[in-house]
């Protein structure tokens, strides 16, 4: 029997066919379950709300002690969900939206038939429309975009927005122009250290001014691949330095991204050092260059183990090379001494007032590198530094002291939630927070500054000394003798005993008595006579001597 013919119409079942079916019934399901959370969420901040307006009652509060339901919900998404507090404001601004905006995107989640990312894309690109025609042109968004995807089209970002705005601008025109001027409002220029030693710079430009500064970089970067021809044609004799210079400024094999870095450094901060290579203007403004530095020096008396780190305020950690090579081209810098030892910015009589030194500030944010609430990733220097025992300003002696170990970092929305909030913080020594939330469960969160960093790397080295040294002496206080290090002395001592414990057995013990029976290689057996011992004992001083 031929194997291929063994279906219901002959022919065996395709193996891809069924494994694309089920990849397809796995998208739909996860689609599914997307819309299934969102709704969780839009209910999760319906309660939120409806638990906000019972809780003020009639009493009219403050609005510094407002609590919004927002945050709230977000701690609460948090707290179910191991995502940041961005993710799960996102989640549940999405989830609003779809609910009370856009209910033919969620039913088309609900069906399986449009994933997340693509409801959000056109939710992003009907934010302006008019509410009276919205109805209208969410269900024509939504079909057209259906009838792509069942028509076999795959459509990539650019063109379901191209798509969306076609509709868009059928029924109301003045939406994209409202949509572009509410874009204005989104430039900026941010910046993100990596764990690499690297960090990521990106703007968020208009059109225009992108496309005059990409111009600029692109020039700059040509200069940097191609040296001055006047510099190259001079030839050696007439400049030694500057053909050296123009040698190494050669970066044609560079990959354009890597010179567009260089051409972006060099129009920021001013390029003097490669006036011979490019041909630029000796006299073109350079503006200064004033690094802030951080330098983790243990007190003297720390211990082995304890080098000097050095960290930028901005950027993170990096090579004492890189510092230098920034200081020599700099005017002058700003370098900042602090020892990692826990509390050692603490004052007893500062410790009494509110407000935390500069030094104990700066400390604070250096160990927590964001603010403290779970999830939160806004950076230390937009935070507040809150006390997580409220300071008491009748009695300071009495609780609430302004130290390190009752200080963490917190954004002002976080700490207004903190204050106004039932959630209970306890923050340890070392800097972990435990947050609880009213709903019974439990958050860690641990700082994840530069200073936290130094001190986990340094509580490892200590750990694997310690470990070495129980090794060692498992009690250094008793008057016992330490159990030495392997070295050649003690290795010998070893030997000495053994052999003196083997010549003490050979001379104590009864002999065997004699076998007749013994087999001959048993009764051959060699002796090591004493001359054999040594000339044993010359080859291991010879192969092992001491250390002198």
């Amino acid at each position: 029997m031929d194997d291929t013919t063994n279906g219901p119409g002959g022919a065996a079942p395709d193996p891809v066919a069924g494994l694309t079916a089920a990849a397809r019934e796995v998208w739909a399901a996860e689609n599914r379950a997307a819309a299934a959370r969102l709704t969780a969420c839009y209910e999760l901040f319906r309660q939120c709300v409806r638990r906000d307006n019972s809780r003020g009652g009639d009493q009219v509060r403050p609005g510094h002690a407002v609590i919004d339901p927002f945050d709230e919900c977000a701690g609460f998404v948090v707290a179910a969900m191991p995502i940041s507090t961005g993710r799960a404001e996102t989640m549940i601004s999405l989830a609003a939206d779809l609910h009370e905006r856009y209910p033919a995107l969620l039913a088309a989640m609900t069906a399986g038939r449009m994933e997340q990312r693509a409801a959000e894309l056109l939710a992003r690109q009907m934010a302006t429309v008019d509410p009276a025609v919205l109805a209208q042109v969410q269900q024509e968004v939504v079909d057209d975009y259906l009838a792509a995807l069942e028509s076999g089209e795959r459509l990539g970002p650019r063109m379901v927005r191209q798509a969306a705005d076609a509709i868009i601008g059928r029924h109301d025109p003045d939406a994209l122009r409202r949509r572009k001027n509410d874009a204005r409002r989104d430039r900026g220029v941010f910046l993100r250290a990596r764990a690499d030693g690297m960090a990521t710079l990106w703007a968020t430009l208009a059109a225009d001014e992108a496309a005059v500064l990409a111009e600029r970089l692109d020039q700059r970067a040509a200069e940097f691949a191609h040296p001055h021809p006047d510099t190259a044609a001079a030839g050696p004799a007439a400049d030694p330095a500057a053909s050296a210079d123009a040698a190494t400024a050669d970066m044609s094999d560079y990959p354009l991204p890597e010179r567009r870095a260089d051409a972006l450094l060099s129009l920021v901060c001013g390029d003097r050092g490669r006036t011979h290579a490019t041909g630029l203007a000796p006299d073109e403004p350079s503006p200064p260059l004033r690094p802030r530095v951080t330098v983790f020096a243990p007190a003297p008396g720390a211990g082995a183990g304890t080098e000097p780190h050095v960290e930028f305020a901005r950027t993170g950690d990096s090579a004492l090379a890189a510092l230098l090579d920034m200081l020599a081209t700099s005017d002058g810098a700003t370098l900042d001494r602090l020892d990692p030892a826990l509390g050692a910015a603490d004052d007893a009589r500062r410790a009494l007032a509110y407000k935390p030194s500069a030094d104990l500030a700066r400390r604070i944010r250096l160990r927590d590198g964001t603010c403290r609430h779970p999830g939160c990733t806004v950076t230390a220097d937009n935070c507040d530094i809150d006390h997580v025992t409220p300071f008491d300003h009748a009695r300071p002696d009495r609780g609430g002291r302004t130290t390190e170990d009752n200080l963490m970092c917190l954004c002002r929305r976080h700490h207004r939630f903190k204050t106004f909030s039932d959630w209970r913080y306890h923050l340890s020594p070392d800097g972990t927070l435990t947050v609880d939330a009213p709903d019974g469960s439990t958050i860690l969160t641990r700082p994840s500054g530069p200073l936290a960093a130094y001190r986990r790397d340094h509580a490892r080295t200590d750990t694997a000394a310690w470990t070495r040294q129980q090794t060692r002496n498992p009690d250094p206080t008793t008057d016992g003798d330490p159990t030495p290090e392997p070295t050649y002395w003690t290795r010998r001592a070893a030997r000495h005993r053994t052999e003196r414990r083997h010549t003490e057995r050979r001379h104590t013990e009864p002999r065997p008595a004699p076998h007749t029976t013994r087999r001959w290689w048993t009764r051959n057996t060699p002796t090591t006579s004493t001359v054999e011992q040594e000339i044993r004992h010359l080859l291991d001083e010879l192969l092992d001597p001491p250390p002198f």
